[in-house]
């Protein structure tokens, strides 16, 4: 039945020939332009005169409506919210014909111009192209309407073309895009968008370098985001709300270190239309702006690095992971890639615990060893045996001892270039904060007050709507003007610092952090000396000593990394060591320590 109304439908008489004054045909005319600048407006114009004059060389057509998409693309129909209402209309049956200018301003989309032609054919309304002559009703109609949008579809494709090279050329030249809805950032628009830079907003630049601060600082972005709402920092937007993601933000955005980020989403397909997110930063495109920084681009770049070690990519995705509390857990890498667990090694008799570290794939997944004799796939997998915590302290003790010829001299040359270089820091109080907060806030109020001024000379501001705001301005200024007044009245107080008493704590933490005597290394001198150590399965343990710049260091790569020393420690000398802190072991459990030490390739 369906094929049988189809043939009846396709045998209408097309409109071109229904020219009698007392045949009636109503018409409805389609109208699209695919932006929203000034020219493509004046172009829609055009487009809607011209359809007037179309009725006035068709005396016997109705005008019934006229549909108009502004700032539309033409290649997907369903994103044409003027297209759709006269698909609606048209299976109401409120028109017989469609008028359009082209077949470009119908739709670049071949599938698109025949899907909804013969739709709207099925509902006894014809569709009038009128610069392509095409009605397509007439019997060569659907063929010339193929040909024609197989044209546009290639015309969308190459202007898709023509976009994306000049988006190249726009980002070499540092074109800054967006709506400048950015915190610490105000849009300066130029005469074209060559010339749009940045200025800074100081009280919302204060709340993005209070963010690496306390990132830098250790706080995790979870702790950020309620220390903001409990100081009541603003959003960009203007409110209180801060999240973990909203702070991530900020971090991961390089526009605070005086660059224009590209690259960062694209358009899956000409005819789709669709924006895909490039969340692979690594994709980005960065290129220096023109604009001032907020942060220095060193800070931004130890954020990156402190960033980085704070995420494990698991299938490609990257997921945070959680810093150990370990210190040995903190450096310790597999040779198979993996980290490492610790656990209960043993309780000696005397009743001290005793640790060991393994690899948490072995614990996973079992040893390559174990896989590979029940018919397993090994590949990926080590028998790297597992390491008791001792030894650790004990190669890490041979590697200082050898690296750190005069300890005792270093701290004391270290002390003397501390009490040569010690500066008393007044601690910023709190009125000295308000009062330079407060000098920015009259600054900006100066300006607003100027502003308006103008816009009232200019008669861009009606005089009811400018007395409100002057008077509100103006009222605050007073308000401003006395709490500075106020402030600068109070003199704070400053506590004398005893400079010897500080220089010793110094001291005493020094030689505690580098006492090499102690059973147990100190968590901060491990951290500060040790970029990573690789067990291996030969039982060779690699050392990589850290650079002084290895803070800014967002991945690590062996290959930057050069054979400093390599040395072997005995049954004999693990025996000594062990019993100065009445210890022991026993030969036939011993096997030599075979150390390599690396240090970075400058």
């Amino acid at each position: 039945m369906e094929n049988v109304a189809y043939d009846i439908r396709s045998r209408i008489v097309s409109n071109k020939y229904r020219t009698s004054l007392n045949d009636t045909v109503r018409v409805c005319f389609y109208a699209r332009v695919s932006t929203q600048h000034e020219a493509q407006i004046n172009a829609l114009s055009n487009q809607l005169e011209w359809y007037n004059s179309v009725l006035r060389d068709h005396p016997n057509w109705e005008k019934v409506d006229i549909y108009v998409d502004q700032g539309s693309s033409g290649t997907q129909a369903e994103n044409r919210q003027g297209f759709m209402r006269m698909i609606h209309d048209a299976a109401n049956n409120q028109f017989d014909l469609i008028c359009t200018r082209e077949v470009s301003r119908f739709a670049r989309n071949t599938v698109d111009s025949l899907s909804y032609t013969r739709k709207l054919r099925n509902m006894g309304v014809e569709v009038y192209f009128y610069n392509d002559n095409i009605w397509s009703c007439e019997t060569d109609g659907e063929l010339r309407l193929t040909i024609m949008s197989a044209m546009s579809q290639e015309e969308s494709k190459h202007i898709s073309e023509r976009v994306l090279a000049g988006q190249k050329i726009s980002r070499q030249k540092g074109v800054l895009y967006g709506n400048g809805n950015i915190l610490g950032y105000r849009l300066i628009k130029g005469k074209t968008s060559m010339e749009n830079t940045y200025e800074i907003v100081e009280e919302e630049a204060e709340t993005v370098r209070m963010i690496y601060d306390m990132y830098l600082s250790g706080m995790g972005v979870k702790a950020i985001a309620s220390k903001l709402v409990m100081l009541k920092r603003k959003q960009a937007y203007g409110g209180y709300r801060w999240e973990s993601s909203s702070v991530l933000r900020i971090l991961n955005n390089k526009t605070y270190a005086g660059y224009i980020g590209y690259n960062k989403s694209y358009t899956k397909d000409f005819l789709e239309h669709e924006r895909v997110n490039v969340y692979d930063r690594s994709q980005y495109e960065y290129v220096k702006g023109d604009f001032p920084p907020i942060i220095s681009e060193e800070k931004w770049n130890r954020v990156q690095a402190l960033k980085s070690k704070k995420v494990v990519c698991i299938n490609g995705e990257n997921r945070g992971k959680a810093i150990p509390k370990d210190k040995w857990c903190r450096h310790l890498v597999c040779e198979c890639g993996s980290s490492y667990k610790k656990y209960k090694w043993r309780t000696n008799q005397s009743g001290e615990e005793c640790n060991g570290y393994q690899c948490r794939h072995q614990i996973r997944y079992r040893k390559k060893s174990f896989r590979e004799k029940n018919g397993l796939d090994g590949t990926g997998y080590c028998d790297v045996p597992s390491i008791c915590e001792w030894k650790l302290d004990f190669m890490a003790k041979n590697i200082l001892y050898r690296l750190w010829k005069d300890k005792k001299a270093s701290v004391e040359e270290l002390l003397r270039d501390v009490h040569d270089n010690y500066v008393i820091e007044e601690e910023i109080r709190n009125n000295e904060y308000q009062t330079e907060k407060l000098r920015r806030e009259l600054e900006r109020l100066r300006n607003r007050k100027s502003n308006l001024m103008d816009m009232r000379l200019d008669n861009m501001i009606a005089k009811p709507e400018y007395e409100m705001k002057y008077n509100a301005i103006v009222e605050r200024m007073e308000e401003v003007e006395k709490e500075l007044s106020m402030i600068s009245h109070v003199q704070p107080v400053i506590e004398p610092v005893d400079v010897e008493k500080e220089l010793g704590r110094i001291k005493e933490f020094l030689e505690r952090v580098c006492d090499l005597e102690q059973k147990q290394l100190s968590d901060e001198l491990i951290d500060s000396l040790v970029a990573r150590i690789t067990p291996t399965e030969e039982g060779v343990f690699k050392w990589y000593i850290q650079s002084e710049d290895y803070d800014m260091e967002t991945t690590f790569d062996e290959s930057n990394y050069v054979l400093y020393d390599k040395f072997t420690l005995t049954f004999e000398e693990a025996k000594q060591y062990r019993k100065s802190f009445g210890n022991f072991i026993r030969a036939r459990q011993w096997k030599d320590l075979i150390v390599e030490v690396y240090v970075r390739n400058s």
